[in-house]
């Protein structure tokens, strides 16, 4: 039987919470495909985590690895610093509107590393002898 460790399981599970709950101000179906993107880019950052650090290092070390080797937060990144203009303020417009969306995806890539190390402390205090 596949057992997920509760790092993956909790990183999985925040990333469709929380991209269900973005996408939930616009409409069902962009719920719907920003749950798909987060989950896409949790996957990618989770096999990283299990590659290199290992789900069981220090939690701090676990959510950076977590954080960087996720590839929407490096997409948005790019698209920031390529529109700093509108980054600092200096252009307004629709010109900004890439910049713009950037700055909400790189956002909302730092909660579903929180939900995994979150989830994975919890599954180890519920775990520990008493």
């Amino acid at each position: 039987m596949l057992r997920i460790k509760p790092f993956v399981m909790g990183h999985l599970v925040s990333a469709v919470l929380v991209g269900a709950g973005a996408g939930a101000f616009l409409d069902v179906r962009a719920s719907l495909y920003f749950a798909l993107g987060l989950l896409a880019g949790a996957v990618v950052s989770s096999f990283v985590c299990q590659w290199k650090p290992g789900v069981e290092a220090p939690a701090w070390r676990l959510y950076l690895v977590a954080l960087l080797a996720n590839p929407i937060l490096l997409v948005s990144l790019v698209f920031m610093a390529l529109d700093w203009e509108c980054v600092v303020g200096l252009r307004r417009g629709w010109n900004c509107i890439a910049a713009a969306m950037a700055i909400v995806a790189a956002s909302l890539c730092f909660l579903p590393p929180l939900g995994g190390v979150a989830w994975r402390g919890w599954k180890r205090h519920r775990a520990r002898p008493r």
